[in-house]
């Protein structure tokens, strides 16, 4: 199972047989399940880095993490939260956490469990977390229907030397903020090129919205008939796909953009319609050849779709609504029995440390032995050591003294048999001239 090339990770609100799953794709089969960590809230199942799934409970304020090849989570370390969270997300390089906890958002540092900071500028809770694929921003949504897109840089660092207390906390300011939905924000997805590329986003005022990351202006207004509840792009980002209330997955081209910003979508067109869900469609990907859509939804069905002909190829049945479900790419760790993680992993601070001296060294441990300088030498080292130079420098000095000599030996030569052929060369002519 090592050699697929990607895979279909879920979880859903029934937890009798696993928190999360990860499955095969191409055949339906499950190859791992992660055990112990009760009912996923949505929007939190993650990985960290190459190392770990993570995951918040629905009914606690707990973060559970689990190694890639256990079924059970990490022993001996309790990642509490300051509150139950509703949504979470990790940068790609597993450095960076950040979570959503009622109207605020925290962000910490893994390694060291460091709590950076705390984010209070939206007005209700936050649903929404995700990293830029660079994990230079991240984008926040919230009920109150906003949208900000964060940069990690400014938020995390502090003009004092010392650690941020909680006084000031919180005083950060977006690099966008997008207040164009009137009702809850429901999905959100971001451009592969971050900054630099498309947000686009959906919300229950039955509209989507495309924005320019890069200049913060709206470059489309998608209106549909329906309450809308979850986006995503293809690989090539050339096709949006809209996941709605009543269950059906809408597909918009972006090859060819209305004339209007403003554009009414025509929802009776059967021919850009996925239709098989019978609730909310809660969870949309796409697979990384951009032939296949994945589709899950409270009626407790992840759907794998043929895009070219929107006809459904697989059912995968679970035990209650899916809460989380994405494409991601085949990580070995969950195959290897003796795998040990690379990755540091420490107990999350719930509050911010107050203003003092003590910051928290990590300690970084080497298998490689570098010399960076080199080691004292003895006096009789020292001086057996001149001596081989001077011998070594008389032998180079000699060898070139020969050779300087074979040169100016050749060279007098050359001058030598020059000035004999010039000579022979003139009473020739001079005895062609008397004939």
């Amino acid at each position: 199972m090592a050699s697929l090339l990607e895979v279909l990770v879920t979880s859903d609100s029934n937890n009798t047989l696993w928190t999360g799953c990860v499955w095969d794709p191409h055949t339906g089969t499950s190859l791992m399940t992660y055990k112990g960590g009760g009912t996923a809230e949505g929007n939190t199942l993650t990985f960290i880095g190459n190392d770990y799934l993570a995951a918040v409970e629905k009914t606690k304020p707990v973060l559970h993490v689990w190694p890639l090849n256990s079924y059970q989570t990490i022993q001996g370390i309790r990642f509490i939260l300051p509150g139950k969270a509703t949504a979470l997300s990790v940068s790609r390089d597993g450095a960076y956490l950040i979570a959503g906890i009622d109207e605020k958002i925290y962000l910490w540092q893994i390694a060291s469990g460091n709590l950076l900071t705390i984010i209070n500028r939206h007005y209700q809770k936050v649903i929404l977390l995700k990293f830029t694929p660079d994990g230079r921003y991240f984008v926040s949504a919230a009920d109150d229907g906003m949208v900000m897109v964060w940069s990690l840089a400014t938020v995390s660092a502090h003009s004092e030397v010392d650690l941020v207390n909680q006084s000031s906390a919180g005083h950060h300011d977006p690099v966008y903020v997008f207040s164009d939905h009137s009702l809850p924000v429901t999905g959100l997805c971001i451009s592969k090129t971050g900054i630099h590329g498309r947000l686009i986003t959906v919300s229950s005022d039955r509209s989507c919205k495309v924005y320019d990351l890069s200049s913060g202006e709206m470059l489309l207004n998608l209106v549909f008939g329906l309450p809308l509840s979850a986006v995503t792009m293809d690989v090539l980002e050339l096709n949006v796909f809209v996941g709605t209330t009543e269950g059906q997955i809408y597909q918009l081209s972006l090859t060819n953009p209305p004339r209007n910003r403003d554009l009414l979508v025509n929802t009776e067109d059967k021919q850009n319609i996925f239709k098989s869900h019978t609730k909310t469609v809660n969870c949309l990907s796409v697979s990384l050849d951009g032939e296949t859509l994945m589709s899950g939804s409270n009626d407790e069905q992840v759907i794998l779709w043929h895009i070219p002909s929107k006809q459904p190829v697989r059912i995968i049945r679970h035990k209650g609504p899916v809460l989380n479900a994405f494409f991601t790419i085949n990580f070995p760790a969950i195959y290897k029995q003796d795998f040990a993680p690379s990755m540091i992993l420490h107990s999350l601070e719930r509050t911010l440390e107050k203003d003092s001296d003590d910051v928290t060294e990590i300690e970084i441990l080497m298998n490689r032995k570098y010399d960076f300088w080199p080691e004292l030498r003895s006096e009789s080292e020292f001086s057996i050591s001149t001596k081989e130079l001077e011998n070594e420098f008389k032998f180079k000095e000699s060898a070139l003294q020969e050779q300087l000599n074979k040169l100016k030996t050749i060279n007098t030569n050359l001058y030598s048999i020059a000035v004999q052929k010039t000579l022979e060369s003139v009473p020739k002519k001079n005895k062609n001239k008397k004939k």
